[in-house]
């Protein structure tokens, strides 16, 4: 049983490390999951989202390691295990049919992916696993500052699209911008030294 407890804990900290490492790359996961069509109305809630995300790894953790009731840290851990596995899985299908930067991003959500599916099994097959409380506070710690770096850039993407949002509507769809006329400067004057 030790060896469950062992496993599961590294799930936790593997995608606390992995955010943390990535800055928040969960918003990037939520982001994809949101239909374009609703995106303009559901976007300021996605920092909350983010956080009741990981406020169920963090609950469960809790459960796990200080509280030690297996039954309400699975139920909280199997249900953010599902929404991570969804969520990667989901952003996955979604980066391999439109271009992406940096193949590094499809290694994370495969990382994401795996970890979740690997606490998953382990709480529903597992019984009365629990872990020590030093090590679940260091992992609630970790996935604490990493909910809060994810909803801090969650929150900084959601800005910067509105913003966006707002320039279009101000502008009609058949504008040309100039931003400047180009200005004759004359080369420097260059003297020679005898």
């Amino acid at each position: 049983m030790r060896w469950k407890s062992g496993i599961l804990l590294a799930c936790f900290m593997v995608q606390a490390v992995v955010n943390l490492a990535f800055y928040g790359f969960v918003p990037v996961m939520f982001f994809s999951i949101v239909p374009s069509s609703a995106y303009r109305h559901v976007a300021w809630a996605v920092p909350f989202l983010i956080l009741g995300y990981f406020a169920l790894g963090t609950i469960s953790l809790y459960y796990l390691g200080i509280a030690t009731n297996f039954k309400r840290a699975k139920k909280f851990g199997g249900v953010y295990f599902v929404f991570g596995l969804l969520g990667s899985l989901w952003a996955l299908l979604y980066f391999m049919r439109t271009p992406v930067e940096t193949p590094v991003l499809f290694a994370v959500l495969g990382t994401w992916a795996s970890s979740s599916l690997v606490g998953l099994i382990i709480f529903l097959k597992g019984k009365g696993v629990s872990v020590h409380p030093a090590p679940s506070v260091i992992a609630i710690t970790l996935l604490s500052a990493s909910a809060f770096l994810s909803a801090f850039s969650a929150q900084w993407l959601v800005s910067d699209y509105y913003v966006h949002v707002k320039m279009e509507e101000n502008m009609p769809k058949n504008a040309t911008i100039i931003v400047a006329y180009p200005e004759q400067v004359p080369p420097p004057n260059t003297t020679t030294s005898s």
